[in-house]
């Protein structure tokens, strides 16, 4: 995983030796999640890394002290949140005793942004930036099918079966019948009709591509981005 390195333009000699145990300094705060305060983190340094650079391996203790939030972003960004990369200006000797650990007062959730796809794909489950993208399973796959059902501009022009190395045009013209429930499938997730060659035919949603106009190229694909990574 990424591991994120607080930074700052020091010269100073490393204050600290792999193996030292250290705690931060009260008001230190996550540089990617300002709302975050470190203050009273402690673990055992594992790595010096240039002239002022230490990689921390957080204690038991504080482990189970840090905020789900914390936890919750540093999976969807990839991050590791056992260990922490800090400057020596950032932390003092561990000299034992009971740990003093500030918290979050105030949770700030990021905007979700429409030029992400991860968090256009939020949207759909009315989800924040906090919020790990979901699995694929009926529950899910019921809600992405209402909301492309309400926001799909049928029917529209795509291309299908160029997995298979012969694409062709289709003419994608429904979700199946609302009266009827939605077309899902567990193995192959949404599936749509089609009007190929002069006949209808159903196909799974996530092997469409390439489908013409706004706002349903951007929709095909942010749903089979979701499909074919979240199973």
């Amino acid at each position: 995983m990424t591991n994120r390195k607080k930074k700052r333009n020091l010269a100073a000699p490393p204050n600290f030796a792999v193996g030292d145990r250290v705690r931060v300094k009260r008001g230190i705060r996550d540089i990617d999640y300002p709302d975050m305060p470190l203050g009273g983190w402690a673990g055992t340094v594992t790595e010096v890394r240039g002239a002022d650079t230490f990689t921390i391996r957080w204690g038991q203790e504080t482990l189970e002290a840090i905020h789900p939030v914390f936890k919750k972003r540093c999976e969807i960004d990839g991050l590791d949140h056992e260990e922490y990369a800090l400057t020596g200006d950032d932390l003092e000797p561990d000299r034992g005793g009971p740990l003093d650990i500030e918290h979050p007062t105030e949770i700030t959730t990021k905007p979700l942004s429409t030029k992400d796809q991860d968090d256009r794909v939020r949207m759909v489950f009315g989800l924040t930036s906090n919020d790990p993208l979901p699995d694929v399973d009926d529950e899910t796959l019921e809600a992405y099918h209402a909301y492309l059902s309400k926001n799909l501009s049928l029917p529209f022009q795509a291309e299908h079966g160029a997995e298979y190395g012969h694409p062709a045009r289709v003419k994608v013209i429904g979700l199946g019948d609302p009266d009827d429930g939605p077309m899902i499938d567990e193995m192959y997730g949404i599936l749509c009709d089609v009007r190929l060659e002069g006949e209808i035919v159903t196909v799974p949603l996530g092997e469409i591509e390439d489908a013409k106009g706004k706002p349903n190229r951007q929709l095909a694909a942010d749903y089979s981005y979701w499909f074919w990574n979240w199973r």
